[in-house]
Formats: structure tokens, C-alpha cells, sequence
């Protein structure tokens, strides 16, 4: 299976925020992933094979095709996969117990529709040009503190080596069941995690095309400033 990232994560950290990609075109072979949109604009979740943004508004509305995707990772999910279960959970019991025993290929998660009883996500503002740097933003952003609300976890998990290419490790979003809450997770707590899982052992990468991208040094090891905003 087949896992499609748009831009690299050190473009996005050094402020390079344009479109990459269409949301038609990211989702022409695929319904399932996390990501952000051109300008930085919220929290990009792929449920269905429906673009998804929870806003730093606090709600959450649906994309046009014509819309432009700035980072973000894709594939086509194979609901026929075994569910799993995981009993009660915190955001960094459930990471260790979804990691793959295979740490060196790509892993997309989708939970089950789940009652949670604390959900902690955030979401960014929109920029504009020029844009600031991903570190600079994050001081920014909203953060939304949600409890027993029922919704979805979609999550990628990377490998060590992609680091500056994408996070290494869980990458997690949230849409509720209801469709009007969503975001990146900063915690959650729930009293049992149903979800299935897609290893992925093929990676396509697409690059952004815009001027600013070829002046970037993405040999710089982002990687302290890249924890601190993701945590």
C-alpha cells in the first residue's frame, strides 16, 4: 500500500505555506490522512475521501476540490483489516501501545467512532505572505479542551529516518462524530480505543513547485522546534 505526502516538513516549519497540491488531486487515489491547507489554514483531516478542516474558530467545514493542500500525508485505507482494541487510555499509553513492530515503515490509523471523555486539540490561524515560520504561528494557536464528545482518530506513524521529511513517530487529528469539532491532538482520555491499522510500504513524495521552496535549506536540524510545536 501506498502512502502520498505533499511538501516536506521542514518547508512547512521554515514558513512555506503554499499550495502544493489540490485537494482533488490529493484525494484523486486516496480518502484517508492528516495535513494542513495553503496559508497554513487549520487542521487538515481526509475521512472518506472528504477534505476536512478543523479551524482555529473552533468548528470545523468541509474543502473544495480547489482548495490547496500545503502539507499533508494520504492513502487509499483498507477497511477490511482486523479491528484492534486497546483498554483505557491517555495520549502516551495509547502511542506506545499502537506503535508497529515494524518501526522502519509507514502506519495509518483510524480509529472507530469512540466516546472520549477528554479531548485536547488545537488549530491555527490562516497566514498570510509573508509567512512566518511554523514556531512563530504555533504561539498562536487555539487550543480546545473537549470532554465526552464521540468522533474519530486518523494518525500516521513515521519511521526515524523521515525525520525532516515528516514527524517521526504519531501524528494525530481528531474529527467528531458530528462534524463540527477537529483538530491535532495534544491529549485525549478514553476508556477503551477500537481502531484498525494500514501498514504502508510504498511512499510517494510531492514536492512544491513555488520559488520560496528552492531557496530553503531543509539540511536544518529543525528537529527541537519541531517537538515543541507538535507537542
Amino acid at each position: 500500500m501506498k502512502l502520498l505526502q505533499a511538501s516536506t516538513l521542514n518547508a512547512l516549519m521554515l514558513g512555506n505555506f503554499d499550495r502544493t497540491i489540490s485537494v482533488r488531486d490529493f484525494l484523486k487515489e486516496a480518502d484517508t490522512g492528516i495535513g494542513t491547507y495553503t496559508g497554513l489554514d487549520g487542521e487538515a483531516i481526509f475521512m472518506n475521501g472528504i477534505a476536512y478542516n478543523g479551524t482555529a474558530d473552533g468548528d470545523v467545514r468541509i474543502m473544495k476540490e480547489e482548495d490547496g493542500v500545503a502539507f499533508g500525508t494520504v492513502c487509499r485505507f483498507d477497511e477490511n483489516v482486523p479491528i484492534q482494541r486497546f483498554g483505557k487510555a491517555n495520549l502516551e499509553t495509547l502511542k506506545k501501545q499502537i506503535t508497529p513492530a515494524n518501526r522502519n515503515v509507514f502506519t495509518m490509523l483510524k480509529s472507530e467512532p469512540l466516546r472520549f471523555s477528554k479531548m485536547h486539540i488545537r488549530s491555527c490561524y490562516p497566514s498570510e505572505k509573508p509567512y512566518p515560520t511554523l514556531s512563530e504561528v504555533a504561539c498562536q494557536q487555539k487550543e480546545f479542551h473537549l470532554e465526552n464528545i464521540e468522533g474519530t482518530v486518523i494518525a500516521l506513524y513515521c519511521p526515524d529516518y523521515v525525520e525532516g521529511i515528516n514527524l517521526p513517530g504519531w501524528h494525530l487529528h481528531f474529527l467528531s462524530s458530528d462534524k463540527t469539532r477537529g483538530g491535532h491532538i495534544l491529549g485525549l482520555e478514553c476508556e477503551e480505543f477500537d481502531y484498525k491499522v494500514n501498514t504502508l510500504n510504498e511512499f510517494d513524495l510531492i514536492l512544491p513547485e513555488n520559488p520560496e521552496f528552492a531557496k530553503l535549506n531543509l539540511t536544518e536540524d529543525l528537529s527541537a522546534k519541531t517537538a515543541a510545536v507538535e507537542g
